[in-house]
């Protein structure tokens, strides 16, 4: 007798809303969340009364996290501190973020074992886009 299928799966996939696993060369995380968070540091000018009369916002920075199953080796046990080359989930401009410029940097890393589940990965990726790598 055929033993079931452990998945079923309808409708199409949508490239552009859903979720890619990482990277997309040899997928070895199963991304089950991917979050952008983009920020410039502030400097304020006052007056002589205190008062604003200046905001300048500098230092562009996109720190992006995900939480994946680790299926496989690469980016799924890349050593915190080195470079990212290319992220599906951040392949086009994103908010004026362009990845093809600047450099993106493997930053925290959490791998968890449970009973429940498989290993499982959160991590967190700087994109700096004036750091230039050769």
């Amino acid at each position: 007798m055929a033993s079931p299928s452990a998945l079923h799966i309808h409708g199409t996939a949508d490239a552009a809303n859903d979720l890619q696993d990482e990277p997309a060369s040899s997928s070895v995380l199963d991304v089950q969340d991917f979050k952008f968070a983009f920020s410039r540091e502030r400097r304020e000018r006052r007056n002589n009364t205190g008062a604003l009369r200046r905001l300048e916002y500098f230092n562009p920075l996109l720190t992006m996290s995900l939480t994946a199953f680790i299926v496989g080796g690469g980016l799924g046990t890349q050593e915190v501190g080195t470079r990212v080359t290319a992220l599906a989930n951040f392949a086009a401009e994103r908010r004026g973020m362009d990845p093809t410029v600047g450099t993106m940097i493997l930053e925290d890393t959490e791998d968890s074992l449970t009973l429940e589940e498989d290993a499982k990965t959160t991590m967190q990726i700087l994109h700096a886009p004036f750091v230039i790598t050769a």
